[in-house]
């Protein structure tokens, strides 16, 4: 499993925000990140448009994380939403991509528009979406690594240096 020197680093110091006692679970981890950005941080489940698993969606005071309802590859998916923020990857704000890409819009084309993952858009989308994949897949196999009680972490970093 490659990833580059900064999805690691990214893994690593949000791996470090854990919980020091108890679990260790992907949304302690987004609680975690929430609180030392001092921005809340909502994880809720919507019916997103075919094709679209997750957003990342970004207000004025909190930051929400859509998962498609039903969906069996949660944790991926939400793991992978977290990558664009832990990465700061910005898109474009979703009432600048509907002007842009329309000059009359109906109320379907706008609900449809607001339904879009704007957060990747723009001539690095492509490279975000694959640092946002590694970083999903780099949290998951190392947060399944970690033992239920953080007290240990020196014994996980070991293992994974030493196999």
């Amino acid at each position: 499993m490659s990833a580059s020197r900064h999805v690691t680093r990214a893994v690593s110091e949000v791996l470090d925000l854990a919980p020091r006692h108890g679990e260790v679970s992907l949304t302690r981890l987004v609680d975690a990140v929430s609180d030392n950005r001092g921005r809340r941080i909502d994880i809720t489940t919507a019916e997103l448009p075919p094709g679209v698993c997750g957003q990342w969606r970004q207000y004025v005071d909190h930051d929400v994380f859509l998962i498609q309802r039903g969906l069996p590859t949660w944790d991926r998916t939400l793991a992978h939403e977290l990558g664009h923020l832990v990465l700061c990857h910005d898109g474009i704000p979703v009432v600048q991509a509907a002007e842009e890409q329309t000059e009359l819009a109906g109320s379907d084309l706008i609900g449809y528009m607001l339904n879009q993952r704007t957060g990747c858009m723009g001539p690095n989308g492509e490279d975000a979406e694959q640092e946002a994949e590694d970083f999903a897949a780099l949290l998951i196999y190392r947060l399944g690594r970690l033992p239920s009680d953080r007290s240990s972490i020196v014994q996980v970093r070991l293992g994974e240096a030493f196999g």
